[in-house]
């Protein structure tokens, strides 16, 4: 994997995860794609009042990405059955301290065959045993539009080939399951995002890939990128989410931009069947 800093008017323009680690990233205060996310398909309050927290799934997709994206730090620690007891409690502890991820038997062994699994797959294999690939690298920009500080740190980046990549772990990897995943959670908005950021770093992109791995197994891996029309109207959002943030901001109101009383109209297949 490269590990290359970037610098532009003696400034670092990337930052590579030897130089800043995930907890440094997402300590920063500029804003990354899961702000834009949070307030584009839920609200303001929701992003404004959001905590990060650390739950068994996302260790897990943690220790997926860490294994696919950087196997040779040997990151993944295989502890105890249970999360009960002084076993756990001590050895995450110390799995933290060193900047690994600390995994019941069960979840290490998940993960390794999430990954090995993924690698079967012949284009994710391609991509992600790239020796161009860089991974987790931190980039850094300002918005012209908005004057908004913006942060972004793909899974992975080919800067010559200009992909970037995503890791996802999903129950669906199917064309339609997967079209439904990238709606429910804003994805096309994150894609849409990362080109941003990495063109304002002077890194455009032409391809954005996901590379989708199902939880359950046998793990079916699939790559997919959206299209130029797509990608077009999540970057319209995507603006127009900036410029809420930034309005919220100068006016230092984060509400829910909801009505105060809605209306729950019926959906139109069910008023569809009540003309039979």
């Amino acid at each position: 994997m490269g590990s290359v800093d970037i610098r532009y008017k003696g400034k670092p323009k990337m930052i590579t995860s030897d130089k800043m680690s995930n907890e440094e990233y997402h300590a920063h205060p500029a804003l990354s794609s899961s702000a834009i996310k949070t307030v584009a398909t839920k609200s303001l309050a929701h992003w404004k009042g959001q905590v990060r927290k650390e739950s068994p799934a996302f260790a897990l997709g943690s220790a997926v990405h860490a294994e696919l994206l950087e196997p040779e730090k040997q990151l993944l620690v295989r502890g105890p059955e249970s999360r009960r007891g002084k076993i756990w409690s001590e050895g995450k502890v110390e799995a933290e301290v060193q900047g690994k991820i600390f995994l019941t038997e069960a979840d290490y062994d998940l993960a390794k065959e999430m990954s090995d699994a993924c690698l079967e797959n012949t284009m994710a294999n391609q991509l992600l045993t790239n020796p161009e690939m860089i991974a987790e690298a931190s980039f850094f920009a300002t918005c012209p539009d908005t004057g908004l500080e913006l942060k972004t740190r793909p899974d992975g980046l080919i800067m010559d080939a200009g992909i970037a990549l995503d890791v996802k772990t999903t129950q669906d990897v199917s064309p339609q399951g997967f079209d439904r995943t990238i709606r429910s959670f804003g994805y096309d908005l994150q894609a849409a995002f990362y080109m941003y950021v990495l063109k304002l770093s002077d890194v455009p992109t032409k391809n954005f890939i996901f590379i989708g791995i199902e939880k359950e197994k046998p793990h079916v891996t699939a790559c997919y990128e959206l299209s130029e029309i797509y990608l077009r109207h999540a970057h319209n959002r995507m603006m127009d989410t900036l410029h809420i943030i930034k309005k919220a901001q100068e006016d230092n109101h984060y509400g829910t931009q909801w009505p105060e009383l809605g209306t729950v109209h019926l959906p139109a297949w069910m008023d569809s069947e009540s003309a039979f």
